[in-house]
């Protein structure tokens, strides 16, 4: 499973504690290689992927993994079969399929746009997938998932939000996991998103030696 990590996310761990919440989560470990019981696809959304950037598994929202791009690698990701995997790599011609898929089923409402990491789009990329999606008249909900607040804060600039706040209603799920990762940096992210009207969720992975303690 591929291994990348932002300087900035790298700055936040403890460099002299292997136990640190933040490195458990990033840094590859032998115990990977070692769990038989793990699989590369445990949802089993390839068997849900009628074309290859659309899962849909409930029948009135699908996932569109645009890219399998992440700014870092979480080593619990449950898409080790597609994030990171050059042999996956989505290209404009699997993401008009996916748009096309969505365009053909009137009872898809709510397109969660994933990946991978969608806030790696550029700006222009992102704008015009966002645009043909909100064209899509039966498409009420457009949410977006990504881990960039955390990750990667310096991502959520003004004109992001700019472009996001022009396709409203969009709102944004991310994935803090540990007191630790929230930072100036992460807070004023936030703030900004939620200044151009971006709703916040937050999914919080449980995981042994990061958060499993109630004072955590």
């Amino acid at each position: 499973f591929r291994w990348a990590i932002t300087p900035y996310y790298a700055s936040l761990m403890d460099k002299s504690d292997p136990s640190c919440p933040l490195r458990i989560q990033q840094i590859p470990s032998i115990q990977e290689l070692l769990d038989k019981s793990g699989l590369p696809d445990p949802l089993s959304e390839k068997d849900n992927s009628p074309v290859d950037s659309i899962v849909h598994v409930y029948p009135d929202r699908v996932a569109f993994k645009i890219t399998n791009i992440c700014p870092t690698y979480c080593r619990y990701c449950f898409r080790e079969y597609f994030v990171g995997n050059i042999n996956e790599h989505h290209t404009r011609g699997k993401i008009q399929e996916g748009l096309e898929y969505i365009r053909q089923k009137p009872e898809i409402r709510d397109v969660l746009v994933t990946g991978g990491d969608p806030l790696l789009f550029s700006d222009n990329r992102l704008a015009k997938l966002l645009g043909e999606i909100r064209a899509i008249k039966h498409v009420e909900i457009i949410r977006l998932g990504t881990r960039t607040l955390c990750t990667l804060p310096q991502r959520i600039t003004k004109n992001l939000c700019s472009i996001l706040e022009k396709y409203h209603p969009i709102w944004l799920n991310t994935h803090f996991n540990h007191p630790n990762e929230l930072t100036h940096e992460a807070h004023e992210a936030c703030s900004l998103l939620l200044k151009h009207g971006v709703p916040i969720g937050n999914q919080t992975v449980l995981l042994k030696g990061v958060n499993d303690s109630i004072n955590i």
